[in-house]
């Protein structure tokens, strides 16, 4: 297993080929939104060890990012665009 490092962000490189694959987002376009001062960060309901953000991309993309602490890092598990039910929450929190 490969970890990549992205600043405060890492993850693990087989995964984020298949996250690009399956969702078309980079892991280093998720780290990216993780600064969208309008993010919103709520528990995984069935991984408590992980944290959900909804965040806007540079881009514009909404992205369901899940995530979790290691070592001091966010580690990015994945990162899909978030569907339409999600993108309403982001709005509505604006």
């Amino acid at each position: 297993m490969l970890t990549v490092v992205h600043g405060d962000f890492e993850w693990d490189a087989d995964k984020a080929v298949r996250n690009l694959a399956k969702h078309r987002v980079s892991f280093e376009e998720a780290a990216s939104a993780m600064s969208d001062p309008l993010s919103q960060d709520f528990a995984d309901g069935l991984q408590p060890a992980n944290l959900v953000t909804l965040a806007a991309t540079p881009f514009g993309r909404i992205l369901y990012i899940v995530s979790t602490e290691r070592d001091q890092r966010i580690r990015i598990i994945s990162a899909p665009d978030a569907t339409g039910h999600e993108r309403r929450r982001y709005d509505e929190a604006k």
